[in-house]
């Protein structure tokens, strides 16, 4: 018969395949298995969903400024925050934040030593002359939506400390050169400098 011999190999075909099929199956399931043991990649990103957390081992950075100190203490990307974000910071003596705005609430609570705010308006073209509003430990005080600010420790001796709480996480931030910028001519980092790690900036698109 015709059929005879297409029909033989294509038997010893399908049965040389089935070898095949199986080496690439334990080879696979060595793969899986070699890659259980593999060393996970240590992220960049320090992230905690544990319920109670010890600050003084919680990571802290100046982020390349001189005489400050930055902890998130409970974060949206760090700790899974949805509604606010809490942070621990640390100004040394004549130290101070950049002028800037976002529109999210901020409080903040002095802990130790004494400072200045300065408050600029976010209903001129410009911050214009800001107010100098003195604040001092187990002082309060809020910044309003939008309106360009500054916290200087404005004491020669002691450091300042105070609790960070803003809505919104994570924060974006628009950062002016002085009090004289327009509010269009403000800059925008984000993610903001402690928000890096987890956060990758978004590309510019040409």
């Amino acid at each position: 018969m015709a059929r005879g011999p297409p029909a033989a190999a294509a038997a010893a075909a399908a049965a040389a395949r089935v070898p095949r099929l199986a080496g690439v199956g334990r080879a696979l399931l060595l793969l899986t298995a070699a890659a259980t043991f593999l060393p996970a990649a240590e992220s960049s990103c320090p992230r905690d969903n544990s319920l109670v957390r010890d600050i003084s081992r919680m990571p802290q950075s100046n982020y390349g400024r001189e005489g400050f100190s930055h902890i998130t203490v409970a974060g949206a990307l760090a700790h899974g925050m949805k509604e606010v974000e809490v942070w621990l910071q640390t100004f040394g003596p004549g130290k101070r934040t950049p002028i800037h705005r976002h529109s999210c609430e901020e409080v903040f609570v002095v802990l130790k030593g004494k400072g200045t705010l300065l408050l600029g308006s976010s209903s001129l073209k410009h911050p214009g002359e800001p107010q100098k509003i003195p604040v001092f430990q187990n002082s309060t005080f809020t910044i309003p939506v939008n309106d360009p600010h500054q916290v200087w420790n404005s004491d020669e001796y002691e450091d300042l400390q105070v609790l960070v709480i803003i809505s919104r996480p994570p924060i974006k931030i628009f950062i002016y050169d002085d009090w004289s910028v327009p509010h269009t001519a403000a800059k925008l980092k984000f993610p903001y400098y402690w928000d890096e790690d987890c956060l990758p900036a978004p590309k510019d698109e040409l």
